[in-house]
């Protein structure tokens, strides 16, 4: 004879199910987590060196000239130098060697305390000066962690240039002498009320994908999502003069294209520094930053670039300043 009920479990076969689902996703995530997660800085233990290597060099598949034999072929050697590697400075030599075939010559790698904004030391403001009817904006170079500086260096640019625009009677010099770069939005949107609303240039990657970089009312667009802006903008009329030497580089030669599209335009100074492509920025572990370059730049047209940009009138940059005014000058006796 039975003592007494069966006892029965302490959940429910459902809650079991349901417990058991849970911890076979959890472990599929950690599986993923594991496997990607290094692709995006997400780590669950520090990597082995020469998986770090390895991780890099999965990045590096996706520069805008790794493709090819020649590629395949530094990236072998990269793994072979990288298998014994003690620590992950020793793999930084051979992952500089492929990161050039795969990115080329704009791409690097920084190591931790070597980031852009860093190497580029503090912010300059941009500067904005009046004389004789010709007014003269200097746009230096910019790189920020910090976002309120980009407002405000954006901020300060297209004030200060409407701000000017009843002094200026003859015309604009947009200075890009010495403009190594950083970030493109602050500087475009600063120079819209130069610019105006529309397509200003794009990036095209290996595969012919264009992604298109446009104003609008002192927005910047990059592929149809807004992703900068000022509210100090106001359509600009007026001559522009546009100065550039060998330093103007990267982001400052996004600046210096944006301004191809628009009429009553000249480029003045030397050749530029010839990185006009895009760079994205993937972090490794421990803080070292590799800058990937993925795609070319190109104009409002949708012309591609990737090298050197020459100006219309070649000049010693130290004279540009001087044959830019010139050219507003002349421009301002034939305006009615």
């Amino acid at each position: 004879m039975s003592r007494g009920k069966e006892r029965r479990g302490r959940f429910p076969a459902p809650f079991k199910v349901v417990l058991g689902l849970l911890l076979l996703g959890l472990l599929a995530g950690l599986a993923l987590l594991w496997q990607y997660g290094p692709r995006f800085g997400v780590y669950l233990r520090p990597p082995a060196p020469a998986a770090y290597a390895d991780t890099a060099l999965s990045l590096m598949d996706n520069g805008y000239y790794a493709t090819g034999e020649q590629w395949q072929r530094a990236r072998a050697e990269a793994v072979a130098a990288t298998r014994k590697a003690p620590d992950y400075a020793s793999t930084f030599p051979a992952l500089r060697k492929a990161l050039a075939v795969a990115g080329g010559p704009h791409s690097k790698l920084l190591e931790e305390g070597q980031s852009l904004s860093e190497r580029m030391g503090p912010p300059r403001t941009p500067t904005v000066e009046t004389s004789d009817g010709v007014t003269t904006v200097a746009v230096p170079a910019v790189a920020a962690d910090d976002a309120q500086v980009l407002q405000t260096y954006a901020d300060m640019l297209a004030q200060g240039l409407v701000n000017a625009e009843a002094a200026t009677g003859c015309g604009w010099v947009v200075d890009l002498r010495g403009n190594t770069g950083g970030n493109m939005e602050p500087m475009l949107a600063g120079l819209s009320p130069l610019l105006g609303s529309g397509r200003v240039g794009g990036f095209v990657d290996n595969r012919g994908n264009v992604t298109e970089l446009a104003l609008q009312d002192g927005a910047v667009y990059l592929g149809g999502r807004s992703t900068f802006g000022t509210q100090h903008s106001q359509p600009l009329k007026g001559p522009v003069a546009v100065l550039q030497d060998g330093r103007t580089a990267s982001s400052g030669e996004v600046a210096l294209l944006a301004f191809y599209g628009r009429g009553d335009t000249r480029t003045f100074g030397a050749p530029s520094a010839g990185l006009s492509s895009a760079n994205q920025v993937r972090r490794l572990y421990g803080g070292t930053e590799m800058l990937l370059t993925v795609a070319l730049d190109t104009d409002a047209a949708g012309k591609v670039y990737g090298g050197v940009l020459e100006p219309q009138q070649p000049t010693d940059p130290g004279a540009a300043p001087e044959a830019a005014r010139a050219w507003l000058a002349e421009q301002c006796r034939r305006s009615p």
